[in-house]
C-alpha cells in the first residue's frame, strides 16, 4: 500500500485487529448506483415499469449470488453506494467490512467493524477490469464490489 491514502486506512484498521493477526491489504469498496448521470430515461418514465418488481432484498441485487443467509449476502448488507463506501480488510485471519462511524458535527476518523468471516471461508477473490473485485465464498455465494483500480492490485496479490 504504496498511497498515503491507502497508509491512512491501513493504520485505521489496525486498531480493529486481534493479537498475532496480520493485516495484509485495505481497500475501500462500493456497491454501484444503479443511477444514470443522464438523468431520467425513457424507459423510467414509462408507466408500464411499475409491473415489473424491482428487486431491493440482499441476494437479488445485481453482482450478489446467493441465498439468503449466505456469506456474499451477509457482505452485500453492508455494503453502500460510492458516495459511502466501506473498507475491505483482509487479514491472516479475517476478511473484515469497516465503515465510518457517523458523528455529527464532527469528520469521521473512527471505523466500525460491521462484517467480518473467516479467511478460510473466502475462497477467492479476483479483479475483472474497471474497479470490479469478485470475492467467490466457500459457500458458493459469490458477490462483485466497485474498488480504486490502483489498491484493487495490491489487495489482489496480497492472497
Amino acid at each position: 500500500m504504496a498511497d498515503s491514502t491507502d497508509t491512512q486506512v491501513e493504520a485505521r484498521v489496525q486498531a480493529h485487529l486481534g493479537s498475532g493477526e496480520t493485516l495484509r491489504a485495505a481497500v475501500w469498496v462500493s456497491r454501484a448506483d444503479g443511477g444514470t448521470a443522464a438523468g431520467t430515461t425513457r424507459s423510467e418514465l414509462n408507466p408500464f415499469r411499475f409491473r415489473r418488481p424491482v428487486p431491493d432484498r440482499p441476494g437479488d441485487r445485481r453482482g450478489v449470488h446467493g441465498v439468503p443467509g449466505s456469506l456474499a449476502v451477509g457482505l452485500d448488507q453492508h455494503i453502500r453506494i460510492v458516495t459511502d463506501p466501506r473498507v475491505l480488510a483482509l487479514t491472516d485471519q479475517r476478511l473484515l467490512v469497516l465503515a465510518e462511524q457517523k458523528v455529527w458535527f464532527r469528520p469521521a476518523t473512527r471505523l466500525q467493524v460491521r462484517w467480518q468471516c473467516p479467511r478460510t471461508d473466502l475462497k477467492s477473490a479476483t479483479g475483472q477490469g474497471n474497479g470490479r473485485l469478485r470475492l467467490d465464498f466457500t459457500d458458493g455465494s459469490a458477490v462483485t464490489l466497485l474498488s480504486p483500480v490502483t489498491s484493487l492490485r495490491s489487495f489482489l496479490e496480497a492472497l
